[in-house]
């Protein structure tokens, strides 16, 4: 059973390329070099179906790919549009998307709430939390941040007065 907790979004297909199914990927994070015999998956009517990369082609931020099963210009058209994921587990352990999951606490306020999603801006690292029901972003930087528990999957952290009211 695929954990979709566990699932990051990296890009989107973008088009088809050729007829035998071939399809670009746009690239909207680099997060691992797409190799042949990976799986990603691929989010169809809000399921995630996992597919095998047989052939990558092109540039590393544009890939061009050949995914099992997918093998007419019709098939790739039908995935058009559709985000691609993959799994936490192949990032590499020093990857800040890793991070997602791990659960924020304040020093001040407690337990904020897990990690949805870690956007990387030209300034700086941000984390997606959910908290009292509002999406919150919180700068991913040395200062607020107290300790980071990989076994425990907590960040402890000491942020500013009112960062969380913005």
């Amino acid at each position: 059973m695929i954990d979709k907790d566990r699932l990051i979004s990296f890009g989107y297909v973008s088009r088809p390329h050729g007829y035998k199914g071939d399809v670009h990927i746009t690239l909207e994070r680099k997060i691992v070099p797409l190799k042949r015999d990976d799986f990603v998956f691929i989010q169809l009517q809000g399921q995630f179906i996992p597919y095998k990369i047989t052939q990558v082609k092109g540039k590393t931020d544009a890939p061009v790919v050949n995914l099992q099963f997918i093998d007419t210009y019709e098939k790739a058209q039908n995935i058009v549009g559709c985000p691609v994921f993959t799994d936490q587990d192949v990032l590499p352990e020093d990857s800040e998307l890793s991070f997602v999951g791990f659960e924020l606490i304040d020093a001040k306020k407690g337990s904020i709430g897990k990690v949805l999603d870690v956007q990387e801006l030209p300034q700086q690292l941000m984390l997606t939390v959910s908290y009292q029901g509002e999406e919150k972003y919180i700068p991913l930087v040395e200062d607020f941040i107290d300790h980071i528990s990989q076994e425990n999957q907590e960040i402890w952290l000491h942020l500013p007065e009112g960062l969380l009211d913005l």
